[in-house]
């Protein structure tokens, strides 16, 4: 594995000294440092390299400055970014506590209350993104921090990078565009270019599922088993599961879920609310031909997909 610390931290000039390297995120690579200015600790993410590679230093700079402006208490904020021809970098605060994958390993399923304050948190943070212009693309509890309780999104930064590849036609192959498998809207997962904010919703819902029924909603032995599951089961409603789950709370996160994206919450904001308890529109009556062929469509789209998974592991 490249060791990136001497070439990182000679970018990084005299603003910042590298302490160490922390755990690695995905592939991306984490690292700890001390801010010389004001002497606090920051945490610098590095982006893979080998895919980030053909966008411009000015860009990248750029489109980190649009998600730097996202000024939320539920949204971790990006203090700074930088770029050379080899790396690609920004720089976030120190935050002590666990994320939430670490709850769920401990508890497995979250209180009903907890659970709901967390999903309202990070809606409201999604909402304004959203309203931004911003895509997180990669909703799961890996990406969501617990300092004191309470909910904190972050690497809305990588998903941008990210984006971008994919729009190039750099990625291609299912499972390698943004985000994690278990988390993508079949639209995601299918390798489509154009995603709205229903996506995150989709992402956000599949995070609250899991808090609430102590397991995710789609499952399976291998990428395309969970790929196939997504585009094709509908996960037991949670009120089934835990009784203790209110049926608007249930109701919300099924229609969150739902295969087609039109039938879905249109932004996070109308998810908050209908979470909340506030009644929510149901989809237009126009768009349900469409649902009735997007599930004759999901069987074929599962074959192509798990082909190009296939094709692509056994180009060179």
């Amino acid at each position: 594995m490249t060791d990136y610390t001497a070439p990182l931290q000679a970018a990084l000039g005299n603003a910042y000294r590298i302490e160490r390297e922390l755990k690695r995120g995905g592939m991306s690579r984490l690292y700890l440092a001390t801010e010389s200015s004001s002497g606090r600790p920051v945490v610098v993410k590095l982006l893979p390299p080998d895919l980030t590679n053909d966008i411009s230093a000015t860009r990248f700079e750029r489109e980190i400055e649009m998600v730097s402006m996202l000024q939320h208490p539920n949204i971790l904020p990006i203090l700074a970014a930088g770029a050379t021809d080899a790396l690609k970098y920004y720089i976030m605060p120190f935050v002590e506590g666990e994320t939430l994958r670490h709850r769920l390993e401990r508890e497995h399923e979250l209180p009903v209350d907890d659970a709901l304050r967390i999903l309202l948190e990070l809606a409201g943070a999604l909402d304004l993104a959203h309203q931004r212009g911003v895509l997180h693309r990669d909703l799961k509890p890996e990406n969501i921090l617990l300092p004191a309780g309470h909910a904190m999104l972050t690497d809305f930064g990588i998903a941008l990078a990210f984006s971008h590849r994919r729009a190039s036609g750099r990625l291609t192959g299912a499972g390698t565009g943004v985000g994690t498998i278990g988390y993508m809207s079949p639209e995601q997962a299918l390798g489509e270019h154009e995603v709205d904010a229903s996506s995150d919703v989709y992402g956000l819902a599949i995070v609250g599922y899991e808090m609430l029924a102590g397991k995710a909603p789609f499952s399976g032995k291998t990428m395309q088993a969970v790929l196939a599951s997504h585009l094709r089961d509908t996960p037991p409603p949670l009120a089934a599961i835990r009784p203790s789950v209110p049926k608007h709370v249930s109701d919300a996160i099924a229609r969150a879920l739902a295969k087609d994206p039109a039938q879905r919450y249109p932004t996070a904001g109308a998810f908050r609310d209908a979470l909340s308890g506030i009644a929510a529109p149901p989809p237009s009556r126009g768009r349900r031909l469409a649902v009735t062929i997007a599930g004759i469509a999901v069987v074929l789209a599962i074959v192509a997909v798990i082909a190009r998974i296939i094709f692509h592991r056994g180009s060179p």
